[in-house]
């Protein structure tokens, strides 16, 4: 049991914790935005993406890195400008894996929250969330 605690407080698995939650909530949103109510994929990608990571951000900072409160913006600029460079990527690889190679929308969101997670972990452990001050030269 101590070994299993042990392994939920390593900041890896706090943030595959998260990640797998806003993944859930991500298809969820999808799905009803796209299936339901009929919006483009496209669309519902970007709305999507804007809903979790919100969400996302909190989760993490709160949670997985456990950072000061006085970090709040410095930490929110950083966070964002990782995840854009992701939801590029994303949104440009959705229309290549749907409308090019004619995958199915929810099938493609997964394989690329499976590929950009390492990316996003990366980014945010070695720079959103870095506890180090900046070097002032």
């Amino acid at each position: 049991m101590e070994k299993i605690r042990d392994l939920l407080n390593l900041r890896i698995f706090r943030f595959l914790g998260v990640g797998g939650f806003c993944a859930g909530l991500s298809l969820i949103i999808m799905y009803v935005l796209t299936s339901i109510i009929h919006i483009n994929y496209l669309i519902s990608t970007v709305i999507t993406i804007i809903v979790t990571n919100f969400i996302g951000f909190y989760l993490n900072k709160y949670y997985t890195f456990q950072t000061k409160k006085k970090l709040f913006w410095r930490e929110l600029w950083k966070y964002y400008s990782v995840m854009l460079s992701s939801y590029i990527l994303n949104v440009f690889a959705m229309y290549v894996l749907v409308d090019l190679v004619n995958i199915w929308y929810l099938y493609a969101n997964i394989l690329l929250m499976a590929i950009l997670t390492p990316f996003n972990y990366f980014f945010h452990k070695k720079w959103s969330f870095n506890k180090k001050k900046p070097s002032s030269k």
